[in-house]
């Protein structure tokens, strides 16, 4: 009997480290959608960092789980492209971030050509155009991200609907981990 409940401890201890893991220092996501195709598909597991943004702000270039604004129970992932105080446009289907054009190789490519960038109120036609759709050049505001999907063609990002408040970041993608023959870092 003495055996049985040694065991029911450390299994019990077990669970309760796993969770608190998941709770506090990493957690597993999975990928719904196109995206961020090529870097992550659908169906990737991801295990998301959720400890790194309380020791600095995202970056530039990182892959974000964050709370979606129009729907906080709904998690998606993205790649911040602007940071705070960030002026963005997009000429040419090419994204500029203060002036300069910015390398993207991580951008979906199609018939060996990255997809281009597009303002979004030129993809839905629309007269009226969100000062965020960046047809026109546009600030990111103090305390938000502007983020996008690496499959700029199939993406549902900030061009769509705004910007995310720093406050919604959940965390910072680590590393695919399934399946395991797509077992790599972001």
């Amino acid at each position: 009997m003495r055996r049985v409940l040694e065991y029911a401890v450390i299994v019990a201890v077990a669970v309760l480290a796993a969770l608190a893991v998941q709770a506090w220092l990493v957690k597993p996501y999975h990928i719904p959608s196109e995206s961020m195709a090529d870097t992550l598909r659908p169906g990737d597991r991801v295990l998301v960092n959720r400890v790194v943004y309380r020791l600095h702000d995202p970056r530039r270039g990182d892959v974000i789980v964050f709370r979606y604004p129009q729907d906080p129970d709904v998690m998606f992932i993205k790649r911040v492209v602007g940071v705070p105080g960030d002026v963005l446009e997009v000429r040419d289907g090419r994204l500029y971030v203060n002036g300069r054009e910015v390398e993207e190789p991580y951008v979906h490519h199609s018939g060996g050509r990255a997809d281009p960038t597009v303002a979004q109120a030129a993809i839905a036609g629309s007269a009226l155009q969100d000062p965020w759709s960046l047809a026109e050049p546009y600030r990111v505001p103090a305390g938000n991200y502007f983020v996008m999907g690496d499959n700029r063609t199939d993406s549902d990002d900030s061009r769509d609907w705004g910007t995310v408040p720093r406050t919604a970041i959940v965390g910072e993608g680590l590393a695919t981990y399934w399946p395991l023959s797509r077992l790599r870092g972001l």
